[in-house]
């Protein structure tokens, strides 16, 4: 067994969840597809993972405000009670709003036998999209947020960017594949999860380079009416401190920047309208064992 290995496996006794996921993506070097420099100018993006009929009520909410978000799909999904249909989804990215990948049965990226199987299922996931009028998703919302050193790989030449349920604010230069979210609504866990915490990581995104991304279930029990209220005051917050309120494909059209030659990547399907914050990335390992 090599160093990196031992030190790998010791480092997984450690971590709660995503433990060697997480082990493997914090010890080992980022590949050059792998590296993202955030633009100065910070972003806030909304994103609602699964598409469920819910998500209606995050669409009023940020347009209300003339902004756009991201709504993440799986295709086998699509239709069944309690979920958006496509009709739906149709109207909300011809209103400008960001269709992403979910997986196509929303089953977790790591579970599969190999990468020609990974890559299969994701070929059939989106050829349904496209043939439901939604475009070739750009961005990649992993179920469960499971994904490994070999699922980045794999992934990497089909999108071009990809966000996991890791907590993290996102800083400087992050993972394009592995991009940090905050949970927003349900599965918080064990954060403060109130107004003035997620003001404060508003505030602090408005020196630049920053990108919060909000991760929200609104169909889950954690979800209520009181937090489309506060996301509400927190988009308006944010337009107030001059942090743009933005989807993945737009962000990642704002002077990004790899160090590294990336592969080549769907461009996003939306109409343009990290490191975890110090001491908080342990309290947030309970939202990783859920439904995401």
């Amino acid at each position: 067994m090599g160093l990196a290995s031992k030190i790998v496996g010791a480092v997984v006794k450690r971590l709660p969840a995503h433990g060697m996921d997480r082990a493997e993506e914090f010890l080992l070097p980022r590949r050059p597809f792998e590296q993202l420099q955030l633009p100065r100018p910070s972003a806030f993006t909304v994103v609602c993972d699964d598409g469920e009929t819910k998500d209606l009520e995050i669409v009023e909410v940020l347009e209300r405000h003339g902004v756009r978000g991201v709504f993440a799909v799986s295709p086998d999904l699509i239709g069944r009670p309690g979920f958006l249909t496509y009709d739906e989804l149709r109207q909300i990215r011809a209103a400008g709003h960001e269709i992403a990948f979910h997986g196509t049965t929303h089953d977790p990226f790591t579970g599969f036998a190999d990468a020609a199987r990974l890559k299969a299922a994701i070929a059939e996931g989106l050829a349904a999209m496209a043939e439901g009028g939604l475009g070739t998703p750009g961005t990649l919302i992993y179920p469960y947020g499971r994904h490994s050193r070999q699922v980045r790989a794999t992934v990497a030449p089909t999108f071009s960017s990809a966000f996991t349920t890791w907590f993290g604010i996102n800083e400087g230069e992050v993972n394009r594949y592995a991009i940090r979210r905050i949970p927003f609504g349900a599965y918080t866990g064990k954060l403060p999860a109130n107004e003035a915490w997620y003001r404060q990581l508003i505030d602090r995104s408005a020196g630049g380079a920053c990108w919060p991304t909000l991760m929200l279930h609104p169909a889950a029990e954690g979800h209520t009416k009181e937090h489309n209220a506060l996301l509400s005051r927190l988009v308006e917050h944010a337009q107030q401190r001059g942090v743009a309120v933005r989807t993945v494909a737009a962000h990642m059209t704002i002077g990004m920047a790899a160090p590294g030659a990336a592969p080549a990547a769907a461009s996003g399907n939306s109409t343009p309208a990290g490191g975890a914050v110090s001491g908080l990335a342990g309290a947030a390992s309970d939202m990783d064992r859920k439904r995401a």
